[in-house]
This record gives C-alpha cells, sequence and structure tokens, in this order.
C-alpha cells in the first residue's frame, strides 16, 4: 500500500520559502556568526596567546634556572661528603659552585631582558652562536666533570629567536645527560640549513629506561622519553628521534625556521615593557 502511494501522482507542494523559513535561517545565521564571532574574538584569541606564553616561560624557567639549581643543590650534596674526608677538594668543588651560581644569575639577568619586545628578524652569527653554546657546555663540563664535543658550523646565520631556541633544548638535553646517563663523554652537533636546523645530542652512557628508535609520536602513545624536550620541540612544530641503546642515546632534533618564528611573532605581542 505504502509503495502504491510513493509511486502514484506525485503531491503538489509550494516550492517557494516561507516567512517563517526566511525568519528560521535567519536566525540560524545570526547564531553562527555569533559563535564565529566568539571564537575568534580578540579576547579569547588574547587569552589563547597568554596561557601560551605562560607555558613558554615555565618551560624557560624549568629547562634554565631550576635545572641549574637542582644541578647546584646535587653539587652541595656531594661537597658535604668531601668536607671531612678531602677538604681541599671541597674548597675547588665550593668554586665551581660559586661559579655556576654566578653564571645563572648572569644568564637569568639575560633572561629578565628577553622577556622585553623584541624583534624576531634580528640575526646572530655563527660566531655568536658559537661563542654561547661553548660557555653552556664548558658550564655543563664543570658541573658534571664530563667531557662535552661540540660541533658547530664555520657559516651561517639564524635569528636570535631561533638561537635562543637551540640553546635551551642544548641546556634541557645535557641536563639530562649529567643527571641521569652516568655518561663519559656528550656530543653535540648543530647544522644550518636552508629552511631549518638540526640539532643532535648524544652521550655514550647507560641510555634512557628503552631500547630502540622512536620518533615524538611513539614517545608519547608510551608515555616514554624526555618529556620537556618533546614537549618544546612540538611547540616549535620540530620533529624530534630518540635512539636508545645499553651504550647510550641520541636525539635528533629538527627545527623549522618559520615555525620557530612564528611563535615568536605571536608570543611577542603580549610582553610587557
Amino acid at each position: 500500500m505504502l509503495l502504491k502511494k510513493l509511486s502514484g501522482s506525485p503531491v503538489k507542494r509550494d516550492l517557494a520559502p516561507s516567512l517563517q523559513d526566511d525568519e528560521l535561517l535567519e536566525g540560524v545565521a545570526r547564531q553562527v556568526t555569533s559563535d564565529i564571532n566568539h571564537f575568534f574574538s580578540k579576547d579569547r584569541l588574547e587569552r589563547a596567546a597568554i596561557e601560551s606564553e605562560r607555558l613558554r616561560l615555565a618551560r624557560e624557567l624549568h629547562d634554565g634556572v631550576l635545572q641549574a639549581l637542582t644541578g647546584a643543590t646535587l653539587q652541595l650534596e656531594a661537597l658535604s661528603r668531601l668536607i671531612d674526608e678531602n677538604p681541599h677538594a671541597a674548597r675547588n668543588r665550593l668554586r665551581m659552585i660559586e661559579e655556576l651560581i654566578a653564571d645563572e644569575q648572569r644568564e637569568l639577568r639575560t633572561w629578565i631582558q628577553k622577556l622585553k619586545p623584541t624583534s624576531p628578524a634580528l640575526m646572530a652569527s655563527q660566531e655568536e652562536l658559537a661563542t654561547v653554546l661553548r660557555g653552556l657546555c664548558q658550564r655543563f663540563e664543570r658541573q658534571w666533570a664530563i667531557v662535552v664535543e661540540l660541533n658547530i658550523p664555520e657559516s651561517g646565520m639564524v635569528s636570535r629567536t631561533l638561537g635562543d631556541e637551540i640553546y635551551r633544548l642544548l641546556q634541557e638535553g645535557l641536563s639530562n645527560i649529567g643527571r641521569h646517563a652516568h655518561a663519559q663523554i656528550a656530543r653535540v652537533e648543530v647544522r644550518i640549513l636552508r629552511d631549518s636546523v638540526r640539532v643532535v645530542i648524544a652521550d655514550d652512557g647507560r641510555g634512557f629506561p628503552f631500547s630502540g628508535r622512536y620518533d615524538a609520536l611513539a614517545l608519547n602513545a608510551q608515555g616514554i622519553g624526555p618529556k620537556s624536550l618533546i614537549a618544546r620541540v612540538a611547540s616549535l612544530r620540530g620533529s624530534l628521534v630518540v635512539t636508545s641503546t645499553r651504550s647510550g642515546s641520541l636525539v635528533e632534533i629538527n627545527l623549522p625556521v618559520d615555525g620557530v618564528e612564528t611563535r615568536a611573532r605571536h608570543a611577542g605581542l603580549f610582553h610587557t615593557s
């Protein structure tokens, strides 16, 4: 019976939209427009950018000052055991701690200055980058008694924003080696390419608590690997691969230049002078 009705003469219907339909569509359009305006509103975007900037600042403090204080604390614990056993060695260790704290004070002052508005277009030469990275490696050697082999390009330029990110990545990676790897030698390599920068951090220690080669997606899925490094690289739209064996670890990072500078431009809108 239903098939017969459906196959019968077509029912005549006025296809022209009614006034009620117009009002309904207009109401939906207003609601959609309101939702879009709310989602992309200046306040909402500013709040999102501020939250992103807070996360960046928290990561900077964690990778810089907090790591340095952790290192100083470990040195002081070792010093307390040396005082009675070897006063001469204790005095030398104390001087090292004093130098470490002084270095971090200077770095913290520089970091605070960088909170002021800057232009991501300002460039740093290879020589400037090499100077700051050598200083970082030398402080690490004094702090952890681990030899660092630094390999950087003989020419090239990067933005100061990108240079800062490279510095922080190496600082975090070396700190992880000092605290966990039980290594004797660390190797750091920076290669400046046309559209990206490649950073390699390796050591001859005992590796991570897993074996194999994993990218950031696999590391996140299993909840393993250097979480702070993974988060920092992700925020820069870069890629990260970790290779871990019983004879050491290898961290390979690739940073796209445009990803780093795009984040800097968004974050720079909300610095305070």
